[in-house]
């Protein structure tokens, strides 16, 4: 069986913080959430199609000449 060298590292850290907690879950558990930070939600935006179409840019009228570019 080969051996993941990711879920070697997982298992690593996992021994470590158990034992630095003395195999107790409960404080294991305390640290972790002591780590979490709060965060925040925005609220949704609400689409708004008059707003949208005025800050899009109109395509430019393409000119009816089709005639090729002359060079000086």
């Amino acid at each position: 069986m080969t051996t993941d060298p990711i879920n070697d590292e997982i298992l690593r850290i996992k021994r470590e913080l158990a034992a630095q907690f003395g195999n107790d879950l409960e404080k294991i558990v305390a640290d972790i959430k002591s780590r979490e930070r709060d965060t925040i939600t925005l609220p949704a935006r609400i689409y708004d199609p008059q707003s949208v179409a005025s800050t899009t840019r109109q395509p430019k009228p393409v000119s009816s000449d089709v005639s090729a570019p002359t060079v000086p």
